[in-house]
């Protein structure tokens, strides 16, 4: 069960004056509302992570004492389900993520007056079997959002169906190759070979090709194909 199946939003979705709010279309069926363009930026991250199954923004409401004695609430950014694999016992412990999303400027000022709340947290996501954890700019802004941000370009781009066809089965054959190399085994002017680097980047946009996403994007970039897209090639 996914858990936007149990829980939904406890706050009304409301604009934040003087930033950047909004519905994030999440993998084409689902809706997310962020209110910052880091709250957002941690969406494309999730989304592009084939081990995140499901979110939930505004998860839940936790009651909780300020420093000064007083009852006061909380709710965290999002919820964070990931993937389960009955044949994979490693991925079965994978616990969700209770996540909050602050500039590391606002956690450096207001520590003293918000860790009060996220021991809070800390303690509602032990007690149902989940991970408290706070995300700042080191933590979200990395190579790999930058990696997603330039692929992102590429994925709804047009290309030849054919042409997609033959690149997908070469580079099954092959095993890896670099990104501008790989055109070069079939085509032949500099048009066709720059049009097919654009159409490897697609491919690697819509998950049909891999690359390591923690390094910097290149023209030498490695590129194979994703085994779990394998049902793709051949057009099966």
């Amino acid at each position: 069960m996914n858990i936007s199946d149990e829980y939904q939003s406890v706050r009304r979705n409301v604009r934040v004056y003087g930033s950047v709010s909004g519905n994030y279309a999440f993998r084409g069926t689902s809706t997310i509302w962020y209110e910052s363009t880091l709250e957002r930026d941690f969406l494309k991250k999730l989304e592009f992570d084939d081990s995140v199954l499901d979110v939930v923004s505004q998860p839940v409401e936790i009651s909780y004492l300020t420093g000064l004695g007083k009852s006061s609430t909380y709710t965290p950014d999002f919820l964070v389900q990931f993937c389960t694999d009955e044949t994979n016992q490693v991925k079965d412990l994978i616990k969700p993520i209770l996540a909050e999303i602050k500039p590391r400027e606002v956690l450096a000022r207001d520590w003293p007056k918000l860790k009060t709340k996220f021991r809070a947290a800390s303690a509602f996501a032990r007690e149902q079997g989940w991970r408290f954890k706070i995300y700042d700019e080191s933590r979200i802004r990395d190579q790999y959002l930058t990696n997603i941000n330039f692929i992102s370009r590429f994925k709804h781009s047009s290309f030849c169906e054919e042409d997609a066809k033959r690149l997908i089965e070469l580079l099954s054959k092959l095993g890896h190759c670099p990104i501008n190399l790989l055109p070069a085994h079939i085509f032949k002017s500099d048009t066709n070979i720059l049009m097919a680097i654009s159409l490897s980047w697609h491919l690697v946009a819509n998950k049909i090709f891999a690359c390591d996403m923690s390094q910097p994007l290149t023209q030498n970039t490695v590129i194979w194909v994703n085994e779990n897209y394998s049902n793709l090639i051949g057009g099966g």
